[in-house]
Protein backbone atom coordinates (compact mmCIF):
# COMPACT_ATOMS: atom_id res chain seq x y z
CA UNK A 1 0.00 0.00 0.00
CA UNK A 2 1.67 3.16 -1.15
CA UNK A 3 0.59 6.53 0.14
CA UNK A 4 1.03 9.61 -1.30
CA UNK A 5 0.57 12.97 0.55
CA UNK A 6 -1.09 11.05 3.38
CA UNK A 7 -4.16 9.68 1.15
CA UNK A 8 -4.71 5.72 0.78
CA UNK A 9 -3.65 4.40 -2.63
CA UNK A 10 -7.10 5.10 -4.38
CA UNK A 11 -5.65 8.18 -5.24
CA UNK A 12 -2.68 6.85 -7.18
CA UNK A 13 -0.01 9.25 -8.75
CA UNK A 14 -1.40 8.49 -12.10
CA UNK A 15 -4.93 9.79 -10.98
CA UNK A 16 -3.78 13.00 -9.60
CA UNK A 17 -1.39 13.64 -12.62
CA UNK A 18 -4.97 13.16 -15.00
CA UNK A 19 -6.71 15.66 -12.78
CA UNK A 20 -3.83 18.19 -12.63
CA UNK A 21 -4.25 17.62 -16.49
CA UNK A 22 -7.76 18.10 -16.40
CA UNK A 23 -7.25 21.28 -14.37
CA UNK A 24 -4.57 22.75 -16.90
CA UNK A 25 -7.06 22.62 -19.51
CA UNK A 26 -9.69 24.11 -17.86
CA UNK A 27 -7.42 26.87 -16.15
CA UNK A 28 -6.09 27.93 -20.00
CA UNK A 29 -9.63 28.01 -21.10
CA UNK A 30 -10.02 30.65 -18.61
CA UNK A 31 -6.83 32.57 -19.30
CA UNK A 32 -7.83 32.87 -22.65
CA UNK A 33 -11.61 34.13 -21.78
CA UNK A 34 -10.23 36.92 -19.35
CA UNK A 35 -7.52 37.66 -22.09
CA UNK A 36 -10.57 38.30 -24.86
CA UNK A 37 -11.90 41.26 -24.17
CA UNK A 38 -14.82 40.23 -26.04
CA UNK A 39 -15.84 38.09 -23.48
CA UNK A 40 -14.50 39.60 -20.38
CA UNK A 41 -13.29 43.11 -19.16
CA UNK A 42 -12.60 44.26 -15.79
CA UNK A 43 -14.50 47.44 -14.01
CA UNK A 44 -12.52 48.93 -11.22
CA UNK A 45 -14.48 50.39 -8.97
CA UNK A 46 -13.47 53.10 -6.24
CA UNK A 47 -13.51 56.09 -4.31
CA UNK A 48 -12.45 59.59 -4.58
CA UNK A 49 -9.57 58.98 -2.08
CA UNK A 50 -5.95 58.52 -1.86
CA UNK A 51 -5.73 55.23 -1.27
CA UNK A 52 -8.45 54.20 -3.71
CA UNK A 53 -7.10 56.05 -6.57
CA UNK A 54 -3.30 54.14 -5.21
CA UNK A 55 -4.99 50.77 -5.09
CA UNK A 56 -6.41 51.11 -8.33
CA UNK A 57 -3.67 52.11 -10.16
CA UNK A 58 -1.90 48.86 -8.91
CA UNK A 59 -4.62 46.66 -9.86
CA UNK A 60 -4.72 48.29 -13.13
CA UNK A 61 -1.46 47.55 -13.60
CA UNK A 62 -1.68 43.82 -12.64
CA UNK A 63 -4.66 43.22 -15.01
CA UNK A 64 -2.51 44.77 -17.95
CA UNK A 65 0.44 43.05 -17.47
CA UNK A 66 -1.45 39.43 -17.36
CA UNK A 67 -3.70 41.30 -20.69
CA UNK A 68 -7.06 41.60 -18.91
CA UNK A 69 -9.30 44.26 -19.97
CA UNK A 70 -9.51 47.24 -18.06
CA UNK A 71 -10.89 50.00 -19.57
CA UNK A 72 -13.92 51.22 -16.86
CA UNK A 73 -13.65 52.85 -13.55
CA UNK A 74 -16.92 53.95 -11.59
CA UNK A 75 -16.04 56.44 -9.11
CA UNK A 76 -18.27 55.73 -6.29
CA UNK A 77 -19.47 58.54 -3.23
CA UNK A 78 -18.56 61.59 -5.14
CA UNK A 79 -20.12 64.90 -3.52
CA UNK A 80 -21.92 67.34 -6.54
CA UNK A 81 -23.37 70.33 -6.32
CA UNK A 82 -20.88 72.13 -4.75
CA UNK A 83 -22.70 75.47 -4.67
CA UNK A 84 -25.50 74.44 -3.22
CA UNK A 85 -23.67 72.95 0.14
CA UNK A 86 -23.80 74.97 3.21
CA UNK A 87 -21.75 73.09 5.02
CA UNK A 88 -17.61 73.83 5.48
CA UNK A 89 -16.51 70.55 6.04
CA UNK A 90 -18.88 69.22 3.31
CA UNK A 91 -17.32 72.13 0.79
CA UNK A 92 -13.47 70.85 2.57
CA UNK A 93 -14.38 67.00 1.41
CA UNK A 94 -16.07 68.08 -2.14
CA UNK A 95 -12.86 70.14 -2.66
CA UNK A 96 -10.18 66.68 -1.75
CA UNK A 97 -12.39 64.75 -4.11
CA UNK A 98 -12.19 67.01 -6.95
CA UNK A 99 -8.07 66.85 -6.57
CA UNK A 100 -8.33 63.20 -6.57
CA UNK A 101 -11.06 62.85 -9.17
CA UNK A 102 -8.64 65.70 -11.45
CA UNK A 103 -6.03 62.88 -10.92
CA UNK A 104 -7.78 60.06 -11.60
CA UNK A 105 -8.95 61.49 -15.21
CA UNK A 106 -5.18 62.48 -16.24
CA UNK A 107 -4.27 59.23 -15.10
CA UNK A 108 -7.02 57.08 -16.83
CA UNK A 109 -7.47 59.63 -19.65
CA UNK A 110 -8.21 56.67 -22.23
CA UNK A 111 -10.43 54.89 -19.93
CA UNK A 112 -14.33 55.22 -19.46
CA UNK A 113 -14.99 57.12 -16.02
CA UNK A 114 -18.21 57.19 -14.28
CA UNK A 115 -18.89 59.18 -11.20
CA UNK A 116 -21.51 58.04 -9.20
CA UNK A 117 -23.51 60.32 -5.84
CA UNK A 118 -23.23 59.55 -2.27
CA UNK A 119 -26.30 58.91 -1.40
CA UNK A 120 -28.08 59.31 1.97
CA UNK A 121 -28.93 55.38 1.95
CA UNK A 122 -27.05 52.11 1.38
CA UNK A 123 -27.78 50.25 -2.20
CA UNK A 124 -29.62 47.53 -0.71
CA UNK A 125 -32.10 44.79 -2.53
CA UNK A 126 -33.00 44.38 -6.07
CA UNK A 127 -35.09 47.41 -7.04
CA UNK A 128 -32.59 49.80 -5.39
CA UNK A 129 -29.99 48.52 -7.74
CA UNK A 130 -31.46 48.92 -10.76
CA UNK A 131 -32.98 51.93 -9.84
CA UNK A 132 -29.32 53.03 -8.94
CA UNK A 133 -27.26 51.15 -11.91
CA UNK A 134 -29.27 53.35 -14.79
CA UNK A 135 -25.76 55.39 -13.73
CA UNK A 136 -23.31 53.09 -14.70
CA UNK A 137 -24.77 53.71 -18.26
CA UNK A 138 -25.92 57.46 -18.28
CA UNK A 139 -23.72 60.22 -16.32
CA UNK A 140 -25.57 60.90 -12.89
CA UNK A 141 -26.64 64.48 -13.05
CA UNK A 142 -27.52 66.29 -9.97
CA UNK A 143 -31.15 67.47 -9.80
CA UNK A 144 -31.50 70.74 -7.83
CA UNK A 145 -28.99 74.02 -9.77
CA UNK A 146 -27.98 76.56 -7.35
CA UNK A 147 -30.41 79.44 -7.95
CA UNK A 148 -33.88 77.87 -9.43
CA UNK A 149 -36.95 77.64 -7.60
CA UNK A 150 -36.62 74.22 -6.84
CA UNK A 151 -32.73 74.82 -5.04
CA UNK A 152 -34.50 77.46 -2.84
CA UNK A 153 -37.75 75.26 -1.97
CA UNK A 154 -35.02 72.63 -0.61
CA UNK A 155 -32.68 74.75 1.68
CA UNK A 156 -36.42 76.59 2.52
CA UNK A 157 -37.16 72.69 3.51
CA UNK A 158 -33.78 72.09 5.41
CA UNK A 159 -34.00 75.47 6.86
CA UNK A 160 -37.03 74.54 8.35
CA UNK A 161 -35.78 71.21 9.78
CA UNK A 162 -33.71 72.28 11.34
CA UNK A 163 -35.42 75.18 12.90
CA UNK A 164 -37.79 72.22 14.49
CA UNK A 165 -35.34 70.61 15.81
CA UNK A 166 -33.35 74.00 16.83
CA UNK A 167 -37.02 74.69 18.59
CA UNK A 168 -37.14 71.14 19.56
CA UNK A 169 -34.02 71.41 21.60
CA UNK A 170 -35.00 75.11 23.45
CA UNK A 171 -37.96 73.41 24.67
CA UNK A 172 -36.16 70.50 26.13
CA UNK A 173 -33.80 72.75 27.47
CA UNK A 174 -36.31 74.93 29.23
CA UNK A 175 -38.42 72.07 30.57
CA UNK A 176 -34.66 71.29 32.36
CA UNK A 177 -34.48 74.34 33.68
CA UNK A 178 -37.87 74.65 35.34
CA UNK A 179 -37.13 70.83 37.22
CA UNK A 180 -34.03 72.15 38.70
Amino acid sequence: MTRLFGVDDGFSEDAILGRLEGMKDVIEQVNKQFKDPDLTTFVCVCIPEFLSLYETERLVQELTKFEIDTHNILINQVLFDEDAVESKLLKARMRMQQKYLDQFYMLYDDFHITKLPLLPEEVCGVEALKSFSCHFISPYQPSIHEGTVEELERRVSTLREQLKGAEAELERLRKGKHKA
